[in-house]
């Protein structure tokens, strides 16, 4: 039995690939999460995040002299339009019955298959 083929063997003993997979659905799920936790406290405190905006915004003119106000203010704008759009997103699932949960989607290859083309060595990812 080749090295390739032990490893495989071992990955389905100990179900590897079930495990990535769960693995990947938790950190999914981690991500929207957080994800939610900032377009939640964005929307209830706007007051506050365009006033830390304003803040840094009139540091860094106050810091470079107002040298770099074009760049600022197109940075600014973006951030703006982010924050926007993280908004309305939240709003949209809060206002709608809430979307089924994302998942990773099923691996259709193992890292241990073999590559068809025989350039590659077992395991490597083509």
């Amino acid at each position: 039995m080749s090295f390739g083929e032990q490893l495989k063997h071992k990955a389905d003993e100990v179900h590897l690939q079930e495990k990535a997979k769960d693995f990947g659905d938790a950190v999914v799920q981690v991500a929207k999460a957080a994800v939610s936790a900032a377009a939640g406290y964005a929307h209830e405190n706007r007051d506050k995040v365009d006033g830390a905006l304003d803040k840094a915004s009139m540091k860094i003119d106050e810091k470079t002299g107002g040298k770099h106000a074009d760049t600022v203010t197109r940075v600014r704008a973006s951030v703006d339009k982010g924050i926007d759009k993280l908004v309305a997103q939240h709003q949209e699932t809060t206002a709608t019955s809430p979307t089924p949960a994302a998942s990773v989607p099923d691996d259709k290859h193992s890292a241990f298959d073999e590559p068809d083309d025989g350039d590659s060595p077992a395991g490597n990812p083509t």
